[in-house]
């Protein structure tokens, strides 16, 4: 029987950023991005596969053995967009209807 792969939990994630960078501000700070970009990466999926990779590299990881449920077998990440584009169409069709009336 095989095991379910499983994403770490983010507060592990979290922990192991402290212990080597003592915030995820100062991280952001490294990585020359917003200090909200860390956080974000971390708790929401599809966010930026780029910087998956990047606090996969700094935890000596890859980011598929961190986030196994954002990324398919082979380590290509999990595209997030169609699921976000059908949203913003839906949101342009009624700005378009309420603007034509």
């Amino acid at each position: 029987m095989t095991q379910k792969r499983t994403d770490w939990h983010p507060e592990d994630i979290r922990a192991e950023i402290r212990k080597r960078f003592g915030s995820m501000a100062a991280l952001g700070r490294h990585f020359g991005v917003s200090k909200t970009a860390v956080p974000n990466t971390i708790n929401q999926p599809g966010y930026s596969a780029k910087m998956e990779q990047r606090l996969a590299e700094i935890l000596g990881l890859k980011a598929c053995e961190i986030w196994p449920s954002r990324y398919h077998r082979d380590g290509s990440p999990v595209s997030f967009r169609a699921e976000r584009s059908v949203a913003a169409r839906q949101n342009a069709d009624l700005h378009k209807k309420s603007t034509a009336a």
